[in-house]
């Protein structure tokens, strides 16, 4: 509708009766409306609180490297001698010799795992 007809209308109606139960439909239904954006608001709020403490929660569980700090140290100070790191890749390939059902995949892990002990010998 043009907003000068509605000017119009509100100028040739008689304005000394007020329906009351239009008023107070009108009054509910805004007060209505304003609760229900406090209510979203709040659970809006709500919500990103959630999410950012879950988001810290996580992200100081992940950035926690102590665990690899103490498998560092405690394999760095072990001081393991060649034999004994010889004898773990030989019962390793016998491991994986038994129950491997390629053999020539294991043989070739076995050459990898020897030439590189060999590499970094030099």
């Amino acid at each position: 509708m043009n907003i000068e007809k509605q000017i119009q209308n509100l100028f040739s109606e008689d304005q000394s009766h007020i329906d009351a139960d239009n008023f107070l439909d009108k009054l509910h239904r805004t007060r209505e409306n304003k609760f229900r954006k406090q209510q979203r608001f709040t659970y809006g709020i709500s919500a990103m609180a959630i999410i950012l403490i879950v988001s810290v929660f996580t992200f100081t569980q992940l950035n926690n490297t102590e665990p690899d700090i103490q498998y560092n140290q405690y394999y760095a100070d072990a001081e393991l001698s060649d034999d004994m790191i010889d004898e773990y890749y030989e019962d390793i390939m016998i491991y994986l010799a038994d129950q491997s059902e390629d053999i020539w995949s294991t043989m070739e892990f076995y050459y990898e795992v020897s030439s590189e002990n060999i590499s970094t010998e030099n």
